[in-house]
C-alpha cells in the first residue's frame, strides 16, 4: 500500500473548491454562484460542474482540500439555511438530493472505491427553495451564497499577495 508523502516533501498545498449545481434552474445554480463570488479572493483553484460522480471526482483527485458547494433539498425546507459536511457525512447522501442524478454520496463512495478521494473533503450545501426552470436565485439562497463565499475565503489564503514597504 502507498503512503501520502509528509506535507513538508509534496510541495505547495493544492485547494479546489467546486460549485455544483444549474445556473438554469433557479436555486441549484447556488454552488456556481459561490465559485464566481470567490473569483480573484482565494488562492484556489476554482471549478463548476454539473455534479456528476466522475467529473467530481477528476476535479477533486489528488488535492489536499476540496471544498465542494451545492444546493439541496430538505424536509420541511428552510431557504438559505446551510450545512457545513465532511466526507463521512456526505458519504451517507447515496440519493440525490438536487435534481442530479446520481448524489454526492455516490460520488464520495466511488471516489473511495477507486483511491481517488481528496486529502480532506469539505462540503457546504445550502438548502434551495426553488428548483424550476430559470435564472436567479431566491434572495435567501442568494444570501447563503454571500455566507459561504465569505465563509470559504476567510479559511483559505488569499489570492492578493502580501505588499511589503521597501
Amino acid at each position: 500500500m502507498l503512503h501520502p508523502l509528509p506535507r513538508s516533501h509534496r510541495g505547495p498545498v493544492v485547494t479546489i473548491v467546486i460549485g455544483v449545481g444549474n445556473d438554469f434552474r433557479r436555486d441549484d445554480g447556488a454552488g456556481p454562484a459561490v465559485v464566481e463570488a470567490l473569483r480573484g479572493r482565494v488562492a484556489a483553484t476554482l471549478a463548476v460542474t454539473d455534479g456528476e460522480p466522475a467529473r467530481l471526482i477528476t476535479l477533486w483527485a489528488g488535492a489536499d482540500l476540496a471544498i465542494v458547494v451545492d444546493a439541496v433539498r430538505a424536509e420541511p425546507p428552510v431557504p438559505g439555511r446551510i450545512h457545513d459536511l465532511g466526507a463521512e457525512t456526505a458519504a451517507l447522501a447515496r440519493r440525490p438530493v438536487t435534481g442530479h442524478s446520481l448524489g454526492l454520496g455516490d460520488a464520495v463512495a466511488l471516489g473511495l472505491a477507486v483511491g481517488q478521494m481528496p486529502v480532506r473533503l469539505r462540503v457546504l450545501a445550502i438548502e434551495g427553495h426553488d428548483f424550476g426552470l430559470g435564472r436567479g436565485l431566491t434572495p435567501r439562497v442568494a444570501a447563503a451564497v454571500i455566507t459561504v463565499a465569505d465563509r470559504i475565503a476567510a479559511s483559505l489564503p488569499s489570492a492578493m499577495k502580501e505588499s511589503h514597504p521597501s
